[in-house]
């Protein structure tokens, strides 16, 4: 190739490159000037007005319901079941026949022990009489009263045994599940039924340590249960625990009810919630404003209005307490700020919003400006 033509194909690329390299300058500037002319479309949201609000804090714990008196009633002696005078769920008074043992050997036995008794009574006499007369010694007047106490305490002992074949109710309640039928042996030991007094409940819950300085007797103490939604029974706190348990670094609490509960029952799992005296003003906003996720909560507030709308700021907020629907917020917005309340999902800082709250069930085509 002569010198003349290697000239010409370098001037025919370099007008081939400059021209696509123009042309890519070209385009970008049209994108770039596209972008600057874009604006997003418009979402209509919901807001609420953040005001102040006097919040008590509550210490919240799951609990469980126990009864100031509650025992498994047992045999104390063997003996065969003789007959039943309770049915399960039963209410029953403080001493009332539960379950009789047969007792005829011991009544059989009694008899024995007491006739024994009294020839040993008889001797006493005797005895007595004769030293008195000089007729016998002080020695045989003292085997016959050791006779007399060895007697009358076999006696004692078998008529204690008779009484323990007679199972009663130590207090008034209501028992569960019987467990014994007519005919069955028994071993001491062995469980007739759960005796529970459910006029007198507590529930019983643990707190982190950090709490302590809240706590202190006859604080208001609102109870729930799964078992019975949209109720709410009262207690008050008549006992915390004198020491932290030095494995869960929780303290121990007891909350009384003032009155019988019928609904509620030993054994029931609860959520108990202490009102603390500790009551401040702060923040107050529906829980569905706030956005949760691992990296912090956020909300969105509305800023500046411009042509198309308003344009927005996310803000990190602190939650300290939550009642129902609504939150107390710490920090990240101040009363009069207008907090956007829904379609959340559909925002950015970028983001432009139209607010209608006018309509809180936004159709969510409508709101992303489709």
């Amino acid at each position: 190739m002569t010198k003349k033509a290697k000239t010409l194909t370098g001037l025919a690329v370099i007008l081939i490159l400059g021209g696509v390299f123009g042309f890519d300058q070209f385009k970008q500037r049209i994108i770039s000037k596209k972008l600057a002319e874009y604006t997003p479309p418009s979402v209509a949201v919901t807001t609420q007005t953040a005001q102040s609000e006097n919040w008590t804090k509550r210490l919240t714990a799951v609990g469980e319901i126990t009864a100031r008196s509650a025992v498994d009633v047992t045999t104390q002696i063997s003996g065969q079941v003789l007959s039943i005078h309770f049915n399960s769920g039963d209410v029953v008074e403080v001493g009332q026949l539960l379950v009789q043992l047969d007792d005829q050997l011991l009544r059989d036995q009694l008899i024995k022990d007491e006739a024994e008794a009294e020839l040993s009574q008889l001797d006493v006499d005797r005895y007595t009489k004769l030293v008195a007369e000089r007729s016998a010694s002080q020695a045989n007047l003292d085997r016959a009263t050791a006779n007399l106490a060895r007697d009358r305490a076999a006696s004692d002992s078998t008529r204690a045994k008779i009484d323990y074949m007679a199972i009663k109710a130590p207090f008034a309640g209501q028992v569960g599940i019987r467990q014994v039928n007519v005919g069955d042996f028994l071993s001491p030991g062995s469980s007739i039924v759960n005796l529970q007094n459910r006029q007198e409940l507590y529930v019983d819950f643990s707190l982190p340590e950090n709490y302590l300085p809240l706590l202190q007797q006859n604080l208001q103490v609102e109870i729930s249960a799964d078992a019975f939604p949209g109720k709410t029974f009262s207690a008050q706190v008549t006992g915390i625990a004198p020491q932290v348990d030095p494995n869960s670094r929780n303290i121990d609490v007891r909350a009384q009810f003032p009155k019988a509960t019928p609904d509620l029952v030993p054994g029931l799992f609860v959520t108990a919630e202490v009102v603390t005296l500790d009551s401040r003003s702060l923040i107050s906003l529906p829980a569905v404003a706030v956005s949760y996720s691992l990296y912090g909560d956020t909300v969105f507030v509305v800023g500046e209005k411009s042509a198309d709308g308003y344009a927005i700021e996310r803000r990190n907020v602190t939650v300290t307490m939550q009642r129902q629907s609504q939150v107390a917020l710490g920090d990240g917005v101040v009363e009069g700020d207008q907090v956007i309340t829904s379609n959340q999902q559909q925002l950015d800082n970028s983001s432009i919003v139209v607010i209608n709250n006018d309509d809180v069930s936004l159709d969510p085509a409508k709101a992303s400006g489709e």
